[in-house]
Parts: C-alpha cells; sequence; structure tokens
C-alpha cells in the first residue's frame, strides 16, 4: 500500500518546526508542562470515550496510521486493466473464470465480489450484497472520523479547565510568590497544548479519514459497477471506458 504525500510530509514538517522553534529559542520550555498535558489529553479522551460507543473509540486509536496509507484507490490504473482483462477472460471461459481472481487486487475487494457472482449468479442479489458492504465500510469510516471530531471539540474546553485549575492554582498560593509561577504555566499551557491537539491533530485527523471515507466509496462503487457490467457480458473496451469516468 503506497504512503499518503500529503500527510507524511505534513507530520514530518510538523516534527521540524517544533524541533527548529525549540532548538532556537522560538518556543520557551515552559510550553512543555507534563501536568497540563495530561489534563488536557486525559480530559478529552476520557470524556470521548464516555461520549463515543466504544467499538468506535478503539477502532478510531487503531486506525490513526491510515492517514498515512494511500489506500486501494491510488491503484485506479492497476485495477483498471486487471478488471479489463478480466472481462476478456469471462467472456472467453463463463463465469468459472473469476474463481482465479487475484485477492490483493484492490484490498481483496474484486475477489469479494468474484466470489459472490460466481456463488449466486444473480445479479440483483450481489448487488444487494456488495452495496450494503460498500455503504457498511464508508459509515464506519465516518464513525470513526466523528470520534477525532468530537476530540477535536473537547479539548480546548479540557485547555479552558486546566487554565481555571492554574489560575485557582494562583489565587490559592497569591501569598506565597514561588508558587505562583508553576501554576500559572499550567493555567497558560493547558490552552495551549487544548488549541494545539484540536488544531494540529484531530481536526486533520478527522478531515482526512473523511475524506479517504469519500475516495473509497467511489472507488469501490466504480469496481462494483464494472464487475456488474462484466456480469451481464458488457465489452471489456465499454468497460473500461466506463472505469475511466472515475479516475
Amino acid at each position: 500500500m503506497n504512503i499518503d504525500k500529503s500527510s507524511t510530509i505534513g507530520g514530518i514538517a510538523l516534527i521540524i518546526f517544533i524541533g527548529v522553534s525549540y532548538f532556537t529559542g522560538a518556543i520557551p520550555n515552559v510550553l512543555f508542562n507534563i501536568h497540563a498535558f495530561i489534563v488536557v489529553l486525559g480530559g478529552t479522551l476520557i470524556a470521548t470515550l464516555i461520549s463515543s460507543p466504544s467499538r468506535y473509540f478503539v477502532k478510531a486509536l487503531k486506525s490513526a496510521s491510515i492517514i498515512f496509507k494511500e489506500g486501494g484507490f491510488s491503484d485506479f490504473d492497476k485495477v483498471m486493466g486487471y478488471i479489463t482483462e478480466m472481462g476478456d477472460n469471462v467472456r472467453k471461459n463463463g463465469f468459472k473464470a473469476l474463481k482465479d481472481t487475484d485477492e490483493n487486487i484492490a484490498d481483496g475487494f474484486v475477489k469479494r465480489i468474484s466470489e459472490c457472482i460466481v456463488e449466486y449468479s444473480d445479479m440483483q442479489f450481489v448487488r444487494s450484497v456488495i452495496e450494503k458492504e460498500i455503504n457498511y465500510e464508508y459509515d464506519e469510516m465516518i464513525e470513526i472520523s466523528n470520534v477525532y471530531r468530537t476530540m477535536a471539540v473537547l479539548s480546548p474546553m479540557f485547555g479552558l479547565v486546566g487554565t481555571l485549575m492554574g489560575i485557582i492554582g494562583v489565587l490559592k498560593e497569591i501569598s506565597n510568590p514561588d508558587m505562583i509561577g508553576p501554576s500559572m504555566s499550567i493555567a497558560i499551557t493547558s490552552a495551549f497544548y487544548g488549541i494545539f491537539l484540536s488544531n494540529m491533530i484531530f481536526t486533520p485527523f478527522a478531515n482526512k479519514i473523511r475524506t479517504k471515507a469519500s475516495l473509497n466509496l467511489r472507488f469501490k462503487s466504480a469496481i462494483f459497477e464494472a464487475m456488474l457490467d462484466i456480469m451481464k457480458g458488457t465489452l471489456s473496451i465499454m468497460v473500461e471506458r466506463k472505469l475511466k469516468i472515475f479516475r
């Protein structure tokens, strides 16, 4: 599977930006406050877990790496060529030619359609089954995106909570000047972490996953329509022409 260039370049650029800013003094050491970070990230994760079904929360954490992967739609030209050749084989040898479908094409999606066609040979039933699979996968990715969108909304709020906790600490220790500094640092850095996590991590993750869900839906819909055309005996050149619309 190919690497998502935009996400990878963006991630590397962020790391370089933070590193350069830190070593040049543009980012003061006071911003690196573990107590504030725990308040913001811990509160965000706990609140998200409470507000989201556990299965989607776990899936969201496990799926964080997919923003750095291009997905099957990056090999569209390869898939298009394979399906065109498959159409020729089916016209010559019938549906039994579908038994030899490569399970690595489009992450096994073409293989699953082929098995469904060979097993049932009913176009309406095949359409019903595969459309449900496509829609289910799309809905799952959107729900995962919503988990990150929830985190993006909550993290600034917990940044505010950390700020309030810091201010309370300042007021509590106002007679002790030595304690005012640490409390104020928590107040300021909490707001920073809340805004940073929301705008640099959670919102980009949510948007990228949602975009990938839409691209994946279009990619698999194109493949499915092409496979149905093959099932109907459509000429391969016509199947290829229809596939090019989705490029």
